[in-house]
């Protein structure tokens, strides 16, 4: 059986690739992992046409195992995580492809701290679904879990939110992607008078659709043409967080870490004098916070290694350019929201959103994406390597390159930065017919 957990959870297109009976399955797995002696999994769930399918096929693979599936309904990834933790439940289940178009979805684990689980932990669940869980004792009729629903645990996670934001006063337009943060945000920044929230009426296929941190164009113009001090986007599954100044200009994962960790570093918060990032974070981001005498650590792409990284090191903020942003003294995994309302007790005291735009500039970069086939390891061919090669001969002095294949997509991904644009002109070439000659 081949790997199921990608970067970042299991994710394929629902229904013919993540199917129901694999989800039964993962559910199945999960109950034997973490509540062995029964107990309780929470599952959340957010907006895509597939997710309640799913969610019931996890629930029976729970119960058939004598733990308790809780029903959470819709609401953000990292709201499962904190309420797994604060309510002493073995583990907890949210069922999303994040930044994924509506056809796509996918399973994320987390364990009893709120954590996504390990690489063995993932392992351990490959293995039982592939041994089509040998062992493992079917479930005496009376030790039959239960499945309920519980809309009103969410308060809690709103409550704890709502006791963070300390201003009201800025306008800020809102774009909730048509997702998991559509219904709960609102109760979280409600109380905003000059507030707007756009993309707030998901209807199971237009999450992410032209809207929310993935496409940021309607936003910026939306912001500079009704006159907002700032904009802020989400996903699908409210875990990334990007932003649009006053100006519509966008303020991505690196400036936003950037900006926190230099006003934490000015209150005596930053402790450690340690940021996160990971292998996409830009130079230029590198380079300011060592002008700026913060150490860097680069982690591997996905929060879960950068959370990993964080409490290794102790470091109370880390994460990637593209708005997972956690922050280790008030959650454990990335939180749209919690980045939002951290950003909003910033700007407030300036009203000048364009100062952290404005930061540092980044190196020039580009992203090209290889789609690749089952058939095709386009990462072990010698053609690949050796166009790699030459465009590190390329950048040696000014910049680097880094390429990896997707967990989330059928995709190779290759990423060139350069302080010289020149170089990154030539690379880009290079790397382009290489392309062409697939």
């Amino acid at each position: 059986m081949k790997k199921i957990f990608g970067t970042d959870g299991v994710r394929g297109v629902a229904i013919s690739e993540l199917t129901v009976e694999l989800a039964m399955k993962i559910g199945k797995a999960a109950a034997c992992l973490f509540a062995p002696n029964g107990g309780k999994i929470l599952i959340g769930k957010d907006t895509r046409i597939s997710s309640s399918s799913l969610e019931a096929a996890i629930a029976a693979g729970i119960t058939s195992c004598g733990a308790d599936a809780v029903l959470l309904g819709v609401l953000p990834t990292p709201a499962v995580a904190f309420l797994t933790k604060i309510s002493s439940s073995n583990a907890g289940i949210v069922i999303s492809a994040s930044h994924n178009s509506f056809e796509f979805n996918g399973i994320k684990i987390f364990n009893n701290q709120g954590f996504k689980i390990s690489s063995i932990e993932q392992d351990t669940i490959e293995n039982l679904i592939s041994n089509d869980f040998k062992n493992i004792s079917v479930c005496k009729p009376e030790s039959i879990g239960t499945i309920r629903k519980d809309k009103y645990f969410i308060s809690k996670y709103v409550k704890y939110l709502k006791s963070l934001l300390r201003s009201v006063n800025l306008k800020v337009a809102f774009d909730f992607a048509n997702g998991a943060a559509s219904y709960c945000a609102l109760k979280v920044f409600g109380e905003m008078v000059n507030c707007e929230f756009l993309n707030s009426v998901p209807d199971g296929i237009n999450i992410n659709k032209n809207c929310g941190s993935t496409n940021l164009s309607f936003l910026s113009h939306y912001v500079v043409k009704n006159g907002f001090d700032l904009g802020i986007a989400f996903d699908g599954d409210a875990d990334r967080c990007l932003a649009v100044d006053k100006n519509g200009e966008i303020i991505d994962g690196d400036h936003i870490i950037a900006a926190l960790a230099l006003e934490m570093q000015k209150n005596s918060e930053l402790e450690t004098n340690i940021v996160v990032g990971t292998m996409m974070s830009n130079m230029g981001f590198e380079n300011f916070l060592k002008d700026n005498k913060i150490n860097f650590i680069r982690a591997k792409i996905g929060d879960r290694f950068v959370a990993e990284e964080m409490k290794k090191s102790g470091a109370l903020i880390g994460g990637e350019q593209s708005g997972h942003i956690i922050f280790s003294k008030y959650s454990t995994t990335g939180d749209a929201i919690l980045t939002a309302i951290m950003l909003i007790n910033l700007i407030s005291e300036t009203r000048d959103s364009s100062g952290i735009s404005n930061l540092f500039k980044p190196y020039p970069q580009f992203i090209k994406n290889i789609k690749i086939s089952k058939e095709n390891n386009l990462l072990e061919s010698d053609d690949f390597k050796n166009c790699i090669k030459n465009i590190e001969n390329i950048l040696a002095s000014s910049g680097r390159v880094f390429c990896r294949e997707s967990g989330t997509e059928p995709l190779i991904r290759v990423m060139c930065e350069s302080s010289s644009a020149n170089d990154l002109e030539k690379a880009e070439k290079e790397l382009e017919k290489f392309i062409s000659s697939l």
